[in-house]
């Protein structure tokens, strides 16, 4: 959580990106290597060893590439922000007519209603890898209190 002049900012941390890329970067080259264990050609160790860099170095691009994914709370407005560029979303809290928490495989995230019978999940706050969720929310559900009309 950031404190900015005008407002509040949730980021998506570090961890709660990387840790599911190098799972699943993991889980697919063993299963590459599993495939290819009863063909006519196996996978030799060192194969195994340059497809893992390979698969490090994705992870690794991936991460240094990526712009940081959050929502950003100002007194006029929820803007929520993507990575690798895609726009960013403001919605102003009169429009926001709701807020709830659900839990989807095991994650508990934060999911807006607007007005328009919209539903939106936010990206950040996420129960994944957080210990100050629910204090997070808390806030998120103050600063809507706090500056819808």
């Amino acid at each position: 959580m950031r404190r900015r002049e005008q407002g509040v900012e949730f980021r998506v941390g570090t961890a709660q990106m990387a840790v599911p890329l190098v799972l699943g970067m993991a889980l697919a080259t063993g299963l590459l290597f599993l495939g290819l264990r009863w063909t006519a050609d196996p996978m030799t160790a060192a194969e195994l060893r340059d497809c893992a860099y390979a698969a490090g170095a994705g992870v690794l691009g991936a991460l240094v590439l990526a712009r940081p994914t959050g929502v950003r709370l100002t007194p006029g407005h929820l803007v929520t922000f993507a990575p690798f560029g895609r726009q960013e979303r403001r919605i102003s809290w009169a429009d926001v007519s709701g807020i709830a928490v659900r839990r989807t495989f095991g994650v508990t995230s934060v999911h807006i209603s607007l007005v328009t019978g919209e539903r939106l999940t936010l990206p950040a706050p996420m129960s994944f890898l957080d210990r100050r969720f629910v204090g997070r929310v808390g806030e998120l559900t103050r600063w809507w209190e706090t500056h819808r009309p």
